[in-house]
């Protein structure tokens, strides 16, 4: 990223925070869609989710799940026996998403921006789907996804595999309200750990989503399981 395009991130990092503190920020408005579109972007990446099915189904430890970014609900809604007998916990920054969860499921659902949110309780898996390729702080996102995860973290970036990049690209997009974020591999490392762990707790993969097209069907997921609590 150039010095001018860095300067134009931080102003809009800046200008976000800003604005939400009087309410007037437009971040997140892209996400106020129906289930229809949420069904759609699910659909378009059949092998990462068959994936991470496969995942779930290997933690027979895990009693309490905490999903980043739950849109309308396509895991715990369409898919809830994988959480049968367990805890989910859905969070999700559109309130209509939130109040078409609550409305078509009984596990528990609050909006509001993860990375401002007070979160005091752990949870043995924090999960998220192409959340972090649109947050306003890359870092701090994955950084409070490992604190507030007692074991398991699982993270994918949907934008493509870019090992070659040595800090994040971060692209202010002011029609949908978001950011269109590149995750540097090098970065990514980096901050796992300044958050404490260690090489062998983490994988930073690449992972076949099902679709076509350069940078579409790589992607990235982030895999932790910490050693101890």
């Amino acid at each position: 990223m150039s010095k001018s395009d860095q300067k134009k991130s931080l102003f809009d990092r800046i200008r976000i925070k800003v604005e939400k503190k009087i309410g007037k920020s437009t971040y997140g408005k892209v996400w106020t869609k129906d289930n229809q579109w949420y069904n759609e972007i699910h659909n378009a990446n059949p092998l990462l989710h068959e994936d991470f099915v496969r995942y779930l189904k290997e933690k027979k430890d895990m009693k309490t799940v905490l999903e980043i970014g739950c849109g309308t609900g396509i895991y715990p809604i369409q898919m809830k026996e994988l959480f049968e007998g367990k805890q989910y916990t859905g969070i999700d920054i559109s309130d209509t998403a939130i109040e078409y969860c609550k409305k078509n499921s009984k596990f528990e659902f609050i909006c509001g921006d993860f990375i401002k949110m007070g979160i005091t309780k752990r949870y043995d898996l924090v999960y998220s789907h192409a959340v972090v390729d649109h947050v306003y702080d890359i870092d701090a996102f994955i950084s409070k996804m490992v604190k507030i995860s007692k074991k398991y973290t699982y993270i994918n970036s949907y934008r493509g595999y870019f090992p070659e990049m040595t800090k994040h690209k971060m692209t202010w997009d002011g029609h949908d309200g978001c950011y269109f974020n590149d995750l540097s591999i090098q970065q990514t490392r980096e901050n796992l750990l300044r958050n404490g762990l260690s090489e062998d707790e983490f994988v930073i993969r690449s992972q076949e989503s099902g679709q076509q097209g350069k940078n579409v069907n790589l992607q990235t997921v982030i895999e932790i399981k910490k050693n101890q609590d």
